[in-house]
């Protein structure tokens, strides 16, 4: 990208005995600008004495030196009066340009600068540099240094401001104004600064110039003067360039610093600012223009007679196209909101004439009881339009886009009132001019949901969200859980969770973007019978307590909870066992997993449990509509008794459990249960039947042998058959003989046609089995044949009996 500027520097001279010195202002050749945006300057001010240098010696032997190449001397400096002497002598003295750069004050590159409106005390300081570094140069040559008091810097102001006022400057084609002058003796250095805000069109600052930039006055790069750094480095390079660089003026600024004998020994110097545009083009081949202000340093040897000679007030460096007899006080706040993270960010115009002279645009919030809140420095932006409608002092740069940070102050704040503050000072306290802005509301409201609460393994896991700006300074964020209204456990939440959906809502809530949380809670602290609610703290406590902010949740749970079940069906048909009915119960959402239990209350234990499925039951819903998961609260098992092994004459009872835990257990584990116990009943009958087809005892190497065949049904899954012979005459048992390890036997297709529908067995029935009688048994007792079914080996023991009567026992005739 290439810009073409106009007339980059100039320097003019004139003395009091009418030597004019000319200038020829040419045009530069296209020069490459760097693309890289400028940084902000941060505003800052240093107090500056205003007992200005007279003839403190020390004081212009501190100031940077000047080094004068070999040869420069004040007679070769006398004797250039034409214009072939004065380059013979530049050979000599533009080394002068190549030797000496601008060495950058810290303290003076902090405090901002707005050219177009100085403060006394920059004036001051721009007054200081400039003649001590005039009399430096005095200095190396035994010359007597010039001085200056306020009545001298007042008089050249007001003859600078002429100039401005006439728009007049040596890079418009203008000259030095005798009658502006009225005798006096005057140098000019003029330089082009950069003052537009065009997007990858940046200048530098003049304080990073070096001296071989000024070498050519035609081709100087594009600078800005944004702090006093600057300001003085464009004081500087200006003198360099009448010392060194000054052929075309035939060295007459050099001859007015050291050699002219001048009358009035008083010397200050003040800018004169005008405005010229800038043509570059882009890449591209697009052509653009860019605004720049010429700053003629008007350097005035004056007596400062008929002017405050005890101290001077400054009104700022000014343009003359602005209405001056305008005494409104105009502002408009465009938009201020709070954003999630805090900031206030404001964003308006302020234009007065009373800004003149005070550089410093503050932007105040006051709360509700009047009390700041904060200040900042305003970020200026250019306002066209406003100057379109007020055309008053630097209205084209009256707005502001700037953001407060209120993050930690908003808890007690329920209004804002924002002010407009243009003052002289650095920090805003004094010589100032105000606009107050209608009061801003601040949403004290407290916004919460618990998005979730659900059991995942051993853990109760709630997440949701909190936003307040009530909880503005409270940097601890606590989650609480309550039973019954005493705390059972509270979690810090370490980090907010990003929810940039509460953002988009309560955008104007600090700390709604990161107000999500997310905590578990062990299960085994709590219950869920009881009433259990959440609460949400934010504190300025560490531990949780001191001041706070809460939001209590709806509960999880009443403490009223409803616990209603039904059994549809619980019988024992064609080898099944059917199941069926429903359980409706408030806290089935924590405890989701649903088990059917059955459960031999005979012998106290559990015989199995089954995880169900819910199942619609509209009809328990139109009943309990008040229960959580009345719609879905059925459940239907079939089960194969043959898998079951249930016990005749056994009182069973089904349990209905939801619990926490996905095995079904509860407490023991950490988890949480709820049961519904229904009623006990018998499901298989003691009275099992069988039938004795045939007994045969035989004598067999010397013993007596029974050998019994018939049939047996019985609904026992799983046991042992066994066969005891009783001596009904003695009241004893005789013998017995374990005939199988399982209920199924020989086939029996007629048991199965006559109990095939009531007994597990029914097909397979049949038995036969032998008894070995002991020595000396009874002959002639009458004797019974016990069939018995028990599940364990020893047969003594939930065993159901069916009794044969066969009488005295009689071997068998061959």
């Amino acid at each position: 990208m290439n810009t073409t500027v106009a007339k980059l520097i100039a320097t003019a001279a004139v003395t009091t005995f009418g030597l004019t010195l000319i200038t020829t202002g040419a045009r530069a050749d296209d020069v490459t600008v760097s693309t890289t945006a400028n940084q902000p300057t941060t505003i800052q001010s240093t107090t500056t004495n205003l007992n200005l240098y007279s003839k403190n010696l020390s004081r212009v032997q501190a100031t940077q030196a000047i080094n004068f190449p070999a040869g420069y001397t004040l007679d070769a400096v006398r004797n250039v009066n034409s214009q072939a002497a004065a380059n013979a002598f530049e050979q000599t003295a533009q080394q002068g340009i190549y030797n000496n750069n601008y060495q950058s004050n810290r303290l003076a590159a902090t405090q901002a600068v707005d050219l177009n409106s100085l403060t006394a005390d920059q004036v001051s300081q721009l007054n200081q540099y400039g003649l001590n570094l005039v009399n430096r140069a005095r200095a190396e040559f035994g010359l007597e240094p010039f001085t200056q008091d306020a009545g001298t810097i007042n008089q050249v102001r007001a003859m600078a401001l002429e100039y401005q006022f006439r728009d007049e400057s040596l890079l418009n084609g203008h000259w030095h104004d005798y009658e502006i002058l009225q005798g006096q003796s005057e140098n000019i250095a003029a330089h082009q600064v950069y003052v537009d805000n065009i997007p990858n069109l940046a200048a530098r600052p003049f304080a990073s110039a070096v001296g071989t930039d000024f070498v050519n006055v035609n081709a100087v790069p594009l600078f800005t003067i944004k702090t006093m750094d600057d300001l003085q480095a464009c004081v500087y390079y200006g003198l360099m360039g009448m010392f060194f660089n000054d052929a075309g003026d035939l060295f007459g600024h050099a001859q007015n610093f050291l050699t002219v004998q001048q009358p009035i020994t008083t010397l200050a110097l003040y800018p004169s600012l005008t405005y010229a545009t800038g043509r570059g083009t882009w890449s591209n081949g697009i052509p653009f223009t860019f605004r720049l202000e010429n700053v003629d340093m008007h350097y005035i040897w004056t007596t400062g007679t008929n002017y405050n000679r005890d101290d001077f007030s400054n009104q700022g460096t000014v343009t003359p196209d602005w209405d001056r007899t305008d005494n409104g006080n105009y502002a408009y706040l465009d938009g201020a909101f709070i954003t999630s993270s805090g900031q206030l960010v404001a964003t308006g115009w302020h234009a007065t004439n009373a800004s003149q002279g005070r550089p410093y645009h503050y932007l105040i919030a006051l709360d509700q009881n009047g009390h700041e809140l904060q200040r900042v420095i305003t970020n200026r932006v250019d306002r066209p339009d406003v100057q379109r409608a007020h055309n008053v002092y630097d209205a084209a740069k009256a707005g502001f886009s700037t953001k407060l940070d209120l993050a930690n102050q908003l808890a007690n704040v329920t209004s804002i009132r924002l002010i407009s503050r243009y003052s002289g000072s650095a920090d805003g306290n004094s010589d100032y001019v105000d606009y107050w802005f209608a009061p801003l509301s601040v949403d004290q409201g407290n916004y919460a949901n618990l998005d979730g609460a659900t059991v995942v393994g051993d853990q109760l896991q709630l997440s949701g969200w909190h936003a307040s700006n009530q909880a503005s300074g409270k940097a601890y964020h606590y989650i609480i859980i309550l039973n019954n209204g005493r705390e059972v456990g509270r979690r810090l939440v370490s980090a907010g969770t990003n929810r940039p959906d509460v953002a988009n809502v309560y955008g104007h809530i600090a700390g709604a973007g990161q107000s999500g949380f997310s905590v578990n809670f062990d299960l085994a602290a709590l219950n869920f019978n009881q009433r259990l609610q959440v609460l949400s703290r934010y504190t300025d406590d560490p531990a949780g307590n001191g001041n706070a902010v809460d939001y209590w949740f709806t509960p999880l749970t009443d403490g009223q909870y409803s616990n209603q079940a039904y059994l549809d069906n619980f019988t024992v048909g064609n080898g099944r066992l059917k199941i069926a009915g429903w359980h409706a119960n408030g806290v089935s959402r924590f405890e989701q997993h649903h088990f059917i239990i059955l459960f031999d209350v005979t012998v106290n234990r559990q015989v199995e449990s089954y995880l169900v499925i819910a199942a619609a039951r509209p009809d328990v819903q139109r009943a309990y509509p008040g229960v959580a998961n009345a719609g879905q609260s059925g459940f239907e098992l079939t089960l194969n008794l043959t898998e079951l092994n249930l016990i005749p004459g056994h009182r069973y009872v089904i349990v209905s459990r939801y619990s926490s835990s996905a095995d079904g257990n509860g407490n023991g584990n950490g988890s949480q249960y709820t049961d519904y116990w229904f009623t006990p009943q018998k499901l298989l009958s003691q009275k099992e039947a069988g039938y004795v087809d045939q007994h045969v005892l035989r004598q067999a190497n010397d013993q007596a042998k029974l050998t019994v065949a018939g049939w047996r049904v019985t609904n026992l899954a799983r046991g042992y058959h066994t066969l005891i012979l009783f001596d009904n005459t003695r009241g004893r048992e005789l013998a017995r003989q374990t005939i199988a390890d399982t209920p199924t036997g020989l086939a029996r297709p007629d048991i199965m046609r006559l109990y095939g529908r009531q007994y597990l067995n029914a097909a397979h029935a049949g038995f036969t089995g032998t008894i070995t009688l002991p020595v000396g048994w009874p002959q002639g007792d009458d004797y019974t044949i016990i069939s018995r079914y028990t599940p364990t080996p020893d047969a003594n023991r939930d065993y159901v009996d069916v009794f044969y009567h066969l009488g005295s026992l009689q071997f068998e005739q061959l």
